[in-house]
């Protein structure tokens, strides 16, 4: 059986397009997640996956923007508090998904700025109408 994107389920295929941009992103998401107890800083993160501080903390508040984590009192610590029980839900099922089918969870997240480019530019295509 070939490991494409159909065999992702339609609720982590819409998390990916509606919510992950990177595979870094995936990834920060998915360590937060798997810690709900826990607060983070952007440092924290940054550290353990030894990648800049600042991008994680644009992540991070961008996460909390979207519903997906909370941001404590002090504005610097996040956790895994998302708003709907829908969205816990997509998250939990996307950290099965991405460990089970690790490549065509990697694959959909690359296609998608193939497939936003794509869309963009077949706005711009010129078509001739049969009425010429």
């Amino acid at each position: 059986m070939a490991d494409d994107s159909t065999s992702i389920p339609p609720r982590v295929r819409q998390f990916i397009a509606d919510h992950v941009d990177s595979v870094m992103q995936l990834e920060v998401l998915l360590l937060v997640a798997a810690g709900p107890q826990r607060a983070w800083t952007a440092k924290d993160l940054a550290e353990l996956l030894r990648i800049d501080p600042a991008w994680v903390d644009t992540q991070l508040r961008a996460m909390a923007a979207g519903g997906l984590l909370a941001q404590q009192a002090d504005p610097a610590t996040f956790r895994f508090e998302p708003r709907t029980a829908d969205l816990a839900q997509a998250v939990d099922e996307l950290a099965k998904t991405y460990a089970d089918r690790r490549v065509t969870v990697i694959g959909l997240i690359f296609a998608k700025p193939i497939d936003k480019i794509r869309s963009f530019a077949d706005a711009f295509r010129i078509r001739k109408d049969k009425a010429d």
